[in-house]
């Protein structure tokens, strides 16, 4: 799961665009945010690590992703979409690592599967 999140989350750095007047018929994102060698989120041509909320959006204006960060990690909620609207992923995190529930669903919505997490390890499953 956490490998999941991170590449969805890089993949949308990199082929994101953060003009908000492109067309709807490309993907686009809230902030072109980028991850440096020292592992964190910078928001590009920033020297300071990245605070706030990321938002990635599909072709058809569906939202892909809503990650949160602090000081350049992943902290908070994060949660994912299908190109068809309904949320695919929802994970929470504390200092770049996944902590407590972690939720899985299938593309009509329903519940998948439930881990849960401490400290960034698995440490049970609800399935």
């Amino acid at each position: 799961m956490k490998k999941i999140l991170l590449l969805l989350v890089v993949s949308l750095f990199v082929s994101g665009c953060s003009d908000d007047e492109k067309s709807k018929s490309e993907e686009r994102v809230t902030v072109h945010i980028e991850k440096h060698a020292d592992g964190l989120a910078y928001e590009q041509n920033q020297k300071k690590p990245f605070t706030g909320i990321f938002e990635g959006y599909y072709r058809n204006g569906y939202k892909k992703a809503e990650i949160h960060f602090k000081n350049g990690k992943q902290h908070g909620t994060a949660k994912m979409w299908y190109e068809n609207g309904q949320q695919s992923k929802e994970a929470n995190f504390y200092d770049g690592k996944l902590e407590g529930m972690a939720t899985e669903f299938r593309k009509d919505g329903s519940k998948y599967k439930d881990r849960i997490f401490r400290d960034g390890k698995l440490t049970g499953t609800l399935d």
